[in-house]
């Protein structure tokens, strides 16, 4: 049932150098590039499919759900192309990863089984449908159906159906079954030519089929079929694929957000809301918003996540350059920002001449109860969370804890793997590093 799926296809796997780097997976015929994050553990290797172990696919799978799940990332920042076009909605990653899991789980190719009805007039009358859903027609002579619910037994609509299933299932498996196994599924009687001429047709069935399905399962298996065939572009074989993205910033700022996070996006502009606006546009320009606010024993952290490459810093002998290599270190506009977050909040400041954005106490701290943190990425390896130093600024007098911005690295694989759980014991624990000050791990 099953062929290998070429034994001779190479994957390189790395780990991104820069912020800017993209991360993600790239097909180029028989070669696929993965790309993962800064901070992620030490890769840098090429090796064939069939030395690509269990443990390497979940971890592919996992970077590829992360940018998938990320809602933040805007339209064009998500990389979604086949054969290098550059539409952003051509890949139907979802549907691939359904129809492929699907097959995987059931072992089979789709069979009807499930029994369907429609209208019309000749064929098997189901009277208790006919009856309940069909009006009939009242004549002096009595009542009587002019249409009724029939039972559909088309042996070539069945044998199509199954073929289309095969179809999605080989080339779903032909561009991203490497990810689950290293064999490919049988192909069916339809080719890529075949697709592309009966395209509407296909749809139009596969849409009767969504309209006339009665299971769970099946209706999500035809919606996937239908978004596949919908989207993936049938005019020749599929040789290249890029899904990723060249923004992963965007993404480290979500999972932080998710981990660390103690208040709602709608809760947040109750802490901070500093507009600025020029006066002759006459119109506020856009408030600031810091990226987390994680409220631990009563006190406020202000966490700003810096897809920074921390690491390129650690191997770098000018220790004057502010802005170092890559963007490896917040500079002192990001500085400046921490402090005028935790200004508004101050409750020793007084800001509430505003009566609009005016704040009740509970949503402002003391002072020395604020503390601002960057959040880097780093491989921490079993630290995970690791204490690196604090910033501060020269037009301040540092007598307040915010005053002081504190630098912690969290370890990318670490936070892919955990992003999405309520995760108590690590927030405490990164409160406890910056109240503290010091160096220290989280185990």
């Amino acid at each position: 049932m099953a062929e290998e799926n070429g034994s001779c296809n190479k994957i390189s796997l790395k780990s991104a150098q820069s912020g800017t780097e993209f991360v993600g997976l790239k097909i180029l015929g028989e070669e696929k590039f993965i790309t993962f994050p800064m901070g992620y553990k030490t890769i840098e290797k090429e090796i064939t499919l069939d030395s690509l172990s269990k443990e390497q696919r979940k971890e592919i799978l996992n970077l590829i759900a992360t940018i998938n799940n990320c809602h933040k990332l805007k339209e064009g920042d998500r990389i979604s192309r086949f054969n290098n076009r550059k539409s952003s909605s051509s890949f139907p990653l979802r549907s691939m990863f359904y129809i492929i899991e699907d097959f995987l789980d059931k072992n089979t190719y789709y069979t009807e089984k499930e029994i369907l009805y429609t209208t019309g007039h000749s064929g098997k009358i189901s009277w208790n449908r006919t009856i309940k859903n069909i009006k009939p027609t009242v004549s002096e002579s009595g009542i009587a159906y002019l249409d009724f619910i029939i039972r559909k037994n088309h042996i070539q609509e069945n044998q199509l159906i199954t073929e289309l299933h095969k179809y999605c299932v080989y080339k779903s498996f032909e561009l991203l079954g490497f990810l689950y196994t290293s064999f490919l599924p049988e192909k069916g009687r339809l080719t890529e030519t075949d697709v592309a001429k009966n395209k509407k047709s296909f749809l139009a069935f596969l849409q009767e089929k969504i309209d006339s399905t009665h299971l769970e399962q099946n209706l999500e298996l035809f919606t996937a079929m239908y978004e596949f065939i919908d989207k993936y572009s049938a005019d020749g074989e599929m040789n290249n694929a890029t899904y990723g993205t060249e923004s992963f910033q965007t993404v480290w700022e979500d999972m932080v957000e998710k981990l660390f996070s103690t208040v709602t996006q709608n809760q947040k502009e109750k802490y901070f809301y500093p507009h600025t606006k020029w006066s002759f546009k006459k119109r506020r320009q856009a408030p600031l918003r810091p990226d987390t606010i994680m409220i631990q024993d009563d006190k406020c952290f202000i966490l700003d996540s810096k897809y920074y490459s921390y690491s390129a810093l650690e191997n770098e002998d000018d220790e004057n350059s502010d802005e170092t290599v890559n963007g490896s270190i917040p500079g002192s506009d990001s500085i400046q920002k921490q402090i005028t977050y935790a200004e508004y909040i101050d409750n020793s400041i007084d800001n509430n001449n505003n009566e609009r954005h005016k704040r009740p106490d509970k949503y402002r701290f003391a002072p020395n109860n604020i503390y601002n943190v960057f959040i880097l990425p780093a491989n921490n390896g079993e630290k995970l969370l690791d204490y690196k130093g604090y910033a501060t600024s020269e037009w301040k007098d540092n007598t307040k804890n915010y005053h002081s911005i504190h630098a912690v690295t969290l370890d990318t694989e670490f936070l892919m793997r955990n992003y999405g759980r309520n995760r108590d014991e690590v927030r405490k624990r990164l409160a406890g590093m910056v109240e503290n000050g010091k160096g220290g791990h989280f185990e």
